[in-house]
């Protein structure tokens, strides 16, 4: 029975694998196929110089506005298809394996010691994956696709030809911004003058019923998933993190127990205390059901993937400022319900500033003497 489950597992991603590859190329083909019925036979062939017995009038400036509009929305949106595949098929996302050798127990931690808070399980350990036998990042799942562990994986995506990651995300909602405007445009010019044409000619061309079939079944896919994922986008959650919402989460902050009491509701609260070296010491606290963790603000989560300036958020040519992050702070921003914990127990990022004022406060309690 285990075999066959894991034959099965072996089929299902060899299949994904091979859709990744089919799927672009057919919406290549239906690129080509729409460009075609569009340009030659709407634009020219019944727009701008129709046949003489059609008895229809040349419209040549309205043909060649729609074949303008047409190439801007058709150069948009290969610009973003393309560019989603280049960083798909380079930079997917992934993290280096580790050493086969490894165990949780013994691997460094040292890339997350640096860090103010981070994921953790139970005993403030970074989370760990068996297969690759390496630490996981914040946000970082294993992908049974690629196999191997992705950083802020989303999905896999046959249509996009690949994982939807950190690298891609931006690239896949231009993808899907872009995808739904030109289906949309190419739906609405062929299905006016499919309605113009069938009233003053009774002409139903096949090619083009087949195209207002075509772009209506994608302009609802493209849109849908775009309303899907830049939701998802502005509450800063991926798919896979969706599909976990009411989880709760460990954190590890930098600080230490509060020293007051023992029986106080911080130090009953806090799950354990770890310490990495004689200045290093971290608690690890849990989120409540349903919180998110890097939820910080609708705008601020959108910057994060899509960039800083609006202009940026339609330029397939940049990478996510997520990407050039380097903050000791964490892997990524931490949300409002994190930071929230951080202040109550002065720890992660509030650690250094608890310290300092408590300093502050104990040496204004030393008396000057006379």
């Amino acid at each position: 029975m285990a075999f066959s489950e894991e034959r099965q597992q072996s089929l299902d991603k060899r299949m994904n694998q091979i859709m990744a590859i089919i799927l672009p190329l057919l919406e290549a083909a239906g690129l080509g196929y729409a460009t075609y019925v569009l340009i030659y036979l709407v634009c020219i062939h019944y727009l701008i110089n129709p046949a003489a017995d059609t008895g229809l009038e040349p419209r040549r400036a309205t043909g060649i506005a729609l074949l303008v509009v047409y190439c801007v929305l058709l150069l948009l949106f290969c610009l973003a298809f393309l560019r989603l595949l280049q960083v798909i098929s380079t930079n997917p996302g992934v993290v280096p394996r580790g050493n086969p050798s490894s165990e949780k127990h013994s691997a460094s931690t040292k890339p997350f010691d640096r860090l103010d808070a981070y994921i953790c399980d139970y005993q403030g350990f970074p989370i760990w994956c068996n297969k690759c036998h390496n630490w996981k990042p914040d946000r970082t799942h294993h992908s049974s696709q690629l196999g191997r562990c992705v950083r802020r994986m989303d999905h896999f995506c046959p249509y996009a030809g690949g994982i939807i990651s950190q690298t891609t995300h931006k690239f896949f909602v231009q993808f899907l911004f872009y995808g739904f405007l030109y289906t949309g445009y190419v739906l609405i010019v062929i299905a006016v003058f499919f309605a113009e044409r069938s009233r003053k000619m009774h002409s139903k061309p096949a090619t083009w019923i087949v195209l207002i079939a075509l772009a209506a079944l994608f302009f609802l896919f493209t849109f849908g998933m775009f309303m899907t994922t830049f939701y998802q986008l502005a509450i800063n959650r991926t798919t896979v993190e969706e599909m976990g919402k009411h989880d709760v989460h460990n954190i590890a902050l930098l600080g230490r127990s509060p020293a007051s009491s023992t029986t106080s509701s911080n130090q009953s609260n806090i799950v354990c205390e770890v310490q990495r070296s004689p200045s290093r010491s971290y608690i690890v606290l849990q989120t409540q059901p349903g919180d998110n963790p890097w939820d910080v603000h609708w705008k601020q989560n959108i910057q994060s993937i899509m960039g800083n300036r609006v202009i940026d958020w339609f330029n397939p040519l940049k990478i996510s400022p997520c990407l050039n992050r380097n903050d000791s702070e964490g892997e990524f921003a931490w949300g409002i319900a994190v930071r929230n914990l951080m202040e109550e127990y002065g720890a992660g990022s509030a650690y250094g500033r608890s310290r300092r004022s408590h300093r502050r406060r104990k040496s204004r309690s030393v008396s000057i003497p006379s």
